[in-house]
């Protein structure tokens, strides 16, 4: 297929807070609606050598220009922050759409360095599209959440979709949502053996 007539990519920053989830729910969508392959960045911080070690990390410091499926059995002998990075993408494909989507191209990526940054280098071409997830807003907050996604708001030279987190993650301090869950799930579990 000629460059020009492959679709463009659909990347997402994947996060396990309630709004990353929801940014990976709506990239699968994008991905599906567009014939587009689906790549699921997660950055991870490089744990520092122990002393006397050398400093300088592996050559991934950027991906290939179209990199493929980076799975756990191929980081086998990978870096320990690398694999915990790979088990959290697995894991959030499993808590938000029950596991990795069949019918889509899925290139899992994990990459050393701040979030920002990283998706923003990534999504490197026109045509793709980057999604990230806001986190709630606060008072003290911008509007468009947190350093990653203003980095990605005013830096990406591709659309960036800002998907807000689920209703349930808007409204309340973290103690009052944790509260109505445990309310709303006592209801459902109705009365116990002794009531």
């Amino acid at each position: 297929m000629d460059a020009a007539d492959r679709p463009g990519r659909v990347i997402v920053g994947v996060d396990t807070g309630l709004a990353g989830l929801q940014a990976l729910r709506v990239a699968v969508t994008e991905a599906r609606v567009r014939g587009a392959a689906l790549h699921a960045v997660r950055t991870w911080s490089p744990t520092p050598p122990p002393p006397g070690r050398p400093t300088g990390l592996p050559g991934r410091d950027l991906p290939p220009a179209d990199p493929g499926p980076w799975h756990p059995q191929v980081l086998a002998a990978g870096d320990p922050d690398e694999l915990a990075a790979v088990a959290v993408i697995v894991e959030a494909f499993a808590d938000t759409i029950g596991g990795e989507p069949a019918d889509l191209d899925v290139h899992l990526v994990v990459l050393p360095d701040a979030g920002g940054r990283v998706l923003v280098d990534y999504a490197c071409r026109n045509d793709d599209l980057l999604v990230v997830g806001a986190a709630r807003r606060s008072r003290w907050r911008r509007p468009w959440g947190g350093s990653t996604v203003r980095c990605c708001v005013t830096r990406a030279v591709c659309p960036v979709l800002v998907v807000p987190p689920p209703p349930l993650a808007r409204g309340g301090s973290p103690r009052a949502l944790l509260r109505e869950l445990r309310r709303e799930i006592d209801e459902l579990a109705g009365p116990g053996p002794d009531g």
